[in-house]
């Protein structure tokens, strides 16, 4: 069976790939394995840094803080859009790339038709990172708005205050989930570079990126360090 080009196995590995991108956030994020990611283990560090900014005076420290968080987003954010615009530029060059290709061992991108849907694949990753960065940029800047309006420690309630930085805690690691969903996803679009050799190599690119990611939010040693109690904070 062919469509557009594309053979069976060529549909299995897309669908691998598919099914791999949402079955990866779903279980680093959605599923009840989530409280042993490194990101949960980094919330409840939010949460304590909350608690020391709005006891902290002067706040200059953690304002180059975010200023760092923010930078790094928005420099991710520049480079999807110059990768977008790279490879837009690539569609011009198809005759050539697929020649090219041609005389790779393996490679079965042999045609406009599917080198142009292969690159638009990668192109639509990018697209969809740019749009995770830009949001998650946005979220931070309103954090800074949120910290700048924080109550004071003695004129609030112990109680509101903490109140306050469990809030401004959940909306740090909400911005920060967009911009690992958009890191997450240069990753996956690695994976689709191996397309372009065969359906094979793309499913163990996968497959790779996969495992990777899984070591990281599970089984890295900076998460074996997070993970060992602390005793001065550990509460929720």
């Amino acid at each position: 069976m062919s469509l557009w080009g594309f053979s069976s196995i060529d549909i299995v590995a897309l669908g691998l790939f598919v099914f791999a991108w949402v079955c990866h956030f779903w279980i680093i994020n959605r599923s009840p394995l989530k409280t042993r990611t490194i990101s949960h283990h980094m919330h409840k560090m939010r949460v304590q840094w909350m608690r020391t900014l709005l006891h902290r005076d002067p706040r200059m420290f953690d304002a180059l803080i975010q200023n760092q968080f923010q930078q790094g987003v928005l420099f991710f954010a520049s480079t999807s859009i110059l990768i977008v615009g790279a490879l837009l530029a690539g569609l011009g060059a198809t005759d050539a790339a697929v020649d090219m290709l041609t005389d790779l061992p393996f490679s079965t991108t042999t045609t406009r038709t599917v080198w142009e849907i292969k690159v638009l694949l990668i192109t639509f990753i990018f697209v969809f990172s740019f749009f995770k960065f830009a949001w998650s940029h946005r979220q931070f800047n309103y954090i800074m708005i949120v910290a700048g309006a924080a109550p004071e420690p003695g004129v609030q309630s112990d109680e509101t205050v903490e109140v306050y930085a469990q809030k401004m805690a959940a909306m740090h690691s909400l911005a920060a989930l967009h911009f690992t969903t958009g890191l997450n996803a240069y990753f996956f679009a690695l994976a689709v570079f191996a397309w372009f050799l065969n359906a094979w190599v793309f499913i163990l690119a996968t497959i790779w990126v996969s495992v990777v990611l899984y070591r990281r939010a599970f089984a890295s040693k900076f998460m074996q360090i997070l993970s060992e109690p602390f005793g001065w904070f550990d509460k929720e």
